[in-house]
């Protein structure tokens, strides 16, 4: 169905457009599904394991052309809805699209500066709805031709440079007691959501890597050999996301387990092409286009937007105690941040159609 957007502020047109990416990817889908984007050099899954009732993982990507022949901005991110703490999967969810629509707010700088503006957006936006009592790990990876890629970590997320016949190479840290500050225990000292003193890592991706692999606990906590050396010597990436999904179940499934995978190579060459203006993103279920069209002046704003009936996000009032993410926990930050980091809004003018990929499985419990 398709929803008329009438708000005539900026602020409401920009809202609009986070809303609508935040309903997408709380619609109802399967436990598993796997997107292998055959327009986009990714592989993005996710499996719910045989121990959560939810999923409170997230995976998505964004390709963005602000006009047709212009270069794309690429993100590819997943989050980890602590749940431990309060409604771990909306916090995963709004990191998510707030991450986004900052992207898209801040297309014009440079690519650090919009990764920095994006996670801060993301950070404020999930502390505006959880105060500090929910969260999300991040882990991102942002590419924009004639740039060095950049990526994005906070929280336990990790991503590894990989490849068939490469030498796997971890290249995050996680914020926890034990890796952040060589104590014991696997406490998060930050996390999407935490409100002041956040401070996100950031760096280029290193020379001459070919492909990245972005995953959450649910895979990365088999043992690090293991999950090297499959990477290592799975043919082709699909291999790869079906023997570690598969993995993790005969591990135990003890979490949710999700995984992106990102030719780097095939990306340049994409991206070198060029895409017709607009925006795409895709999660493990299926793929939202958006159809991009300025005025004059090329200022943005919301025309149109395609929903699925799926409730949208909604603050709750109950407080809990424990912020615990599985087995990790968190701090909870003494007040909240001074500096109110979310962008200036800006009009954004969207035709949305959602679309099922033709592609999407809901797996199986056999490796590949």
């Amino acid at each position: 169905m398709t929803q008329s957007i009438s708000e005539t502020s900026p602020a409401s047109r920009g809202d609009a457009f986070q809303e609508t990416v935040a309903t997408w990817l709380s619609r109802s889908v399967p436990d598993r599904a796997q997107n292998q984007c055959f327009d986009f050099p990714a592989i993005l899954a996710t499996d719910i394991g045989l121990q959560r009732e939810e999923n409170q993982d997230r995976v998505a990507a964004l390709r963005l052309s602000a006009k047709q022949g212009s270069q794309p901005i690429i993100a590819v991110v997943v989050a980890d809805g602590m749940g431990g703490m309060r409604d771990g999967g909306k916090c995963a969810t709004l990191a998510i699209s707030s991450f986004f629509y900052a992207l898209v707010r801040h297309r014009h700088q440079g690519l650090e500066q919009r990764a920095a503006a994006a996670i801060a957006h993301a950070n404020d936006a999930v502390y505006a709805f959880a105060g500090g009592r929910g969260g999300a790990t991040l882990s991102a990876l942002l590419f924009d031709a004639g740039a060095s890629p950049v990526i994005i970590n906070l929280g336990d997320s990790r991503i590894y440079a990989c490849g068939k016949g490469v030498k796997v190479e971890r290249l995050t840290v996680d914020d926890s007691l034990e890796e952040a500050v060589g104590g014991h225990g696997r406490e998060l000292l930050q996390f999407v959501g935490m409100g002041a003193g956040m401070r996100p890592h950031i760096r280029s991706v290193p020379t001459g890597a070919m492909e990245l692999a972005l995953t959450t606990d649910g895979i990365h906590y088999i043992d690090a050999d293991t999950l090297a050396s499959v990477l290592f010597h799975a043919p082709e990436q699909k291999a790869a996301s079906d023997r570690l999904s598969a993995l993790a179940r005969w591990c135990g499934g003890h979490d949710n387990a999700s995984i992106a995978l990102i030719d780097l190579q095939a990306l340049s060459t994409q991206a070198a092409r060029g895409q017709d203006g607009g925006i795409q993103i895709w999660d493990p279920f299926g793929t939202m286009a958006i159809s991009w069209v300025c005025d004059v002046s090329e200022t943005p704003r919301p025309q149109a937007v395609a929903a699925p009936e799926v409730a949208p996000i909604k603050a709750d009032a109950e407080k809990q105690g424990a912020y615990r993410k599985g087995r990790k926990g968190a701090r909870r930050p003494s007040k909240k941040t001074g500096q109110d980091p979310r962008p200036r809004k800006e009009d954004v003018q969207l035709e949305i159609q959602i679309e099922k990929s033709p592609d999407i499985k809901d797996g199986d419990d056999d490796s590949r």
